[in-house]
């Protein structure tokens, strides 16, 4: 009220026609009032300048080049006219764009940083999307962007730095502190639709029982003016101020970029001690983390995923830029463990300069708003001709570690690779049966110029021959063929599927399971030999596909809001079904339908021996806000179910008992999701998709739980041909299985056996036993030489591992995500010479061996 009469005051003495004269007189009828200083209990506010400039959004990645140019050119400038104002910018990506293109801004931006006063974030190379990438793009995210700060700068961000990512995955804690991080910053979760989140400062634990110190700021923005109503609101509604005093808040024009303004600046040091207010002070994150770690003792704790509850279709909008993020990021580490391979056994050149840039390509169209399928259709566009280059260069250097060349073979290139000649490269076209598939026709990359190969040009890993020969790229036995080695192929000799035409239904058999599909097409009866239990729920098919009617209420792109589910159709109506046996005994079973202006056809197949029933689906998709679901109604009695996610798995309840449950009405999964009771499980595998839900049905006691894929979306904003044209699915059906059989299989759906020509087959470099996974087998980014090997457990028990290379390495030692020797601690060994490790639940483990020779 002093203040208020103050400014009446000035007001009065305030002449409008003589302001420079009479300005002075109004500004001392103020002083006495804003000169009262705050209260020694004031909520403290640690500002830090921001921007948050999404790398693509409404506009293409071009733009986001010159906006980032812009703000930085701004705020080196604030810098240099201000005492204590400080500027913070994540994302390693974006100083890499200015060094490129701006190279005169970016000699102010290192010097900004040298003083302190610009403050490289986060860590990361991009501020990425965590639901979706795996655990070794999001190790890949932290390791890019902190060798980046440390080269360019001699600094290591301490925290990580997400305000604007939708949701958080229940592994991310173990990730960052296994990178080396102490703290996470993010805002999102303010914008939940139901459920206030209960904490802003809080500690976080993952799915292996890791804690980080975690912080919201309850101004509710990363984009504050420093408004007198946003800081009456941090005060206001802060949630841990019996422990805690202060919060963060970002400030400056942001998305689009811009940063902070001179105003703001201005406001922070009239409200820095001011009667009435919170103190506003710029402070570097880090302080503000180490203050509030020594204050508050005993903050509050968050178990698990950081669910938002909003945005739930960016799990399923853009199918072909998710699918294209998820077969680029498998390739990735497929071609990383055949050159390691090929690497120690053959004198192989490791490709380290493309893998690199590889790499930065895909973490790039991870961040926020491409790999969720929010940004225009300029930037999806950019994404899947990307993805197809990316794979296009993959395939090249997966089939030159693989294999030789024919005197009349060719390679693409594009000029000289680093670490990897252009004569020692191999086209796609070579290596047959790879899983690689062109996204579009009208999205491929153009055409590469080649070059002729000399035969013999470079030993290979299966020698020089026309032999057929598989490939096992992932780390437990297939057909026969070990783990992350290869065979050379033998004719199959087993005994084909049966496939019976019984009462107008065709009965597939292979021995483990007996798969009823009736004349619709659609799956009736699943009954697994070795339990003789039913899979399917009596009178309600399975693979039914479905489609809702999608508008969600505020956000087209992001949302999907609980009540579409209130309309469906059922999509049951054949236009053609027929069935083979073919392919080594696989019977096959085709279905095309047609809806609306759309098509669908569907394989459906079963494999001699096999526990899994695949689908394959072709769909050419014109809808309009519509989503299409296939839905799994299953006869078991699951209370939760358990989605893969990085490094593991995360439980959720499939009840709705209270809202924060009931919230989860749309979730995500990476490979597989796996509904159990004790002795039988049903898993859904998938190679693209990323969101499913579940519903709980009871009928006489009889309960029955239903899980849905989503496949597709309609939505107009902001890009109105979002998923229109040719989709491809591939999904599948595990009966009768548990977790780890559900991770194996969910694996081996997203790395296929691979069929390359040569004379022979060779043994693993990397053998593993005990249970656990390997995530990666690739040369050390510091280009010693070394190997890396990192590994994880799958399914949340404790396992005692064993690693074992079988090539010229030695002095095995653990090391942190980032390789840093410097942090190792020594393993120990097996009498056989294998490293022993004891693993914790969902327990990631890098192993780092010299190389000997």
């Amino acid at each position: 009220m002093r203040i208020l009469q103050a400014l009446d005051e000035a007001l009065d003495e305030l002449d409008l026609q003589r302001i420079g004269a009479t300005a002075a007189a109004a500004r001392e009828r103020l002083r006495p009032v804003l000169a009262a200083p705050a209260e020694p209990s004031a909520h403290r506010i640690s500002a830090i300048g921001h921007a948050h400039i999404d790398s693509a959004w409404l506009w293409p990645v071009r733009e986001t080049i010159r906006k980032v140019a812009r703000t930085s050119a701004s705020m080196t400038e604030l810098i240099g006219s201000t005492d204590d104002f400080r500027y913070g910018m994540s994302s390693a990506q974006q100083y890499a764009w200015i060094k490129e293109h701006r190279p005169e801004v970016y000699e102010k931006v290192v010097a900004a940083v040298a003083s302190g006063r610009f403050v490289p974030l986060g860590g990361m190379w991009v501020e990425s999307d965590t639901v979706m990438p795996t655990g070794e793009s999001l190790v890949r995210q932290f390791t890019h962007g902190l060798r980046f700060f440390a080269e360019e700068f001699g600094v290591r961000p301490r925290g990580v730095w997400l305000p604007d990512s939708f949701g958080y995955s229940p592994a991310l804690p173990q990730i960052m502190r296994r990178a080396g991080f102490e703290w996470f910053f993010t805002t999102k979760i303010s914008w939940n639709q139901v459920n206030k989140f209960p904490h802003h400062t809080f500690l976080w634990e993952g799915i292996d029982g890791s804690r980080i110190l975690s912080h919201f700021p309850p101004m509710d923005t990363y984009n504050s003016r420093l408004s007198g109503e946003e800081v009456a609101k941090a005060s206001r509604q802060f949630r841990d101020n019996r422990g805690a005093g202060g919060s963060i808040a970002p400030v400056g024009w942001g998305d689009g970029g811009g940063g902070t303004t001179r105003e703001m600046v201005a406001t922070a040091a009239r409200l820095a001690d001011l009667e009435g207010s919170a103190r506003v002070e710029w402070e570097h994150p880090d302080d503000f983390f180490a203050r509030t770690r020594e204050e508050f003792a005993s903050p509050g704790v968050w178990v698990g995923e950081l669910y938002l509850e909003l945005h739930r279709a960016t799990l399923t909008s853009q199918h072909t830029t998710k699918q294209g993020n998820r077969r680029t990021e498998h390739r990735l580490v497929e071609a990383e463990l055949w050159c390691a391979t090929a690497a120690a056994r053959t004198g192989f050149t490791y490709p380290h300069d493309e893998l690199d840039a590889l790499w930065k390509t895909v973490l790039l169209h991870q961040f926020h708003d491409i790999l969720p399928g929010t940004s225009i259709a300029w930037v999806h566009r950019e994404a899947v001709a990307e993805y197809a280059r990316v794979l296009d260069r993959l395939d090249g250097i997966i089939g030159s570690a693989l294999s030789l060349f024919q005197p009349d073979q060719r390679a693409s290139a594009s000029g000289d690779r680093e670490g990897c000649s252009a004569t020692a490269l191999t086209t796609a076209a070579q290596v047959t049966g790879s899983p690689a598939r062109r996204l579009h026709p009208h999205n491929q990359a153009p055409e590469l110029p080649e070059r002729q190969v000399e035969k013999g040009s470079l030993a290979a890993l299966t020698g020089e021959g026309d032999r057929p020969v598989r490939i096992n790229p992932v780390s437990h036995p297939r057909d026969g063929i070990d783990p992350l080695g290869g065979t050379a192929e033998q004719p199959w000799t087993g005994p084909a599927v049966a496939v019976e035409a019984v009462d107008g239904t065709h009965v597939l058999d292979n021995g483990v399971l007996r798969v009823v599909v009736d004349d619709r097409g659609l799956l009736t009866s699943i009954v697994d030999h070795t339990t003789g239990r039913e899979a399917v729920r009596a009178g309600r098919p399975a693979n039914l596909l479905q489609l809702h009617p999608d508008f969600p209420n505020m956000w087209d792109a992001w949302d999907v809001d609980r009540f579409y589910r209130n309309r469906v159709d059922d999509l049951v109506d054949l236009d053609e079904l027929t069935v083979t046996v073919e392919d080594a005994g696989v019977a096959r079973v085709r279905v095309a339908r047609s809806f609306s202006a759309s098509t669908v056809v569907q394989v459906l197949s079963l494999a001699p021996g096999s526990r899994t029933v695949e689908v394959e689906q072709t769909a050419d998709w014109h809808e309009t806000e519509k989503f299409l679901k296939v839905a799994f109604p299953l006869d078991v009695r699951a209370e939760e179910t358990v989605a893969e996610t990085q490094f593991g798995a995360t439980k959720r309840v499939t009840h709705t008992n209270t809202s924060w449950e009931a919230a989860k009405f749309e979730t995500s999964m990476h490979r597989y999701v796996l509904v159990q009771e004790p002795g039988f499980g049903v898993a859904l595998v998938n190679d693209s998709s990323y969101g499913f839900d579940v519903t709980r049905d009871a009928e006489d006691g009889e309960i029955t739980t239903t899980l849905r894929l989503s496949l597709l979306r309609a939505p107009r904003f902001p890009d109105p041909r979002t998923d229109q044209g040719p989709q491809t699915h591939r999904y599948g059906m595990v009966v009768g299985t548990d977790l780890d059989e559900a991770t194996r299989a969910g694996i081996g759906t997203n790395l296929p056996l691979r069929t390359v020509r040569g004379d022979h087959g060779f043994e693993p470099l990397v053998t593993v036993g005990g249970g656990v996974v390997v995530s990666s087998v690739k040369q050390a980014d510091d280009r010693s030489g070394d190997l890396v090997v990192r590994v994880y457990e799958p399914s949340g028990r404790r396992r005692r591992a064993s690693v074992r290379v079988n090539g010229p390495f030695g002095g095995a030692r653990e090391v942190p995500l980032t390789e840093d020797d410097a942090a190792a601690t020594p393993v120990g060994q097996g009498t056989d010479g294998a490293v022993v490790v004891d693993v914790r639940a969902f327990d990631i483990r890098t192993l780092r061996f010299s190389r000997t020779s």
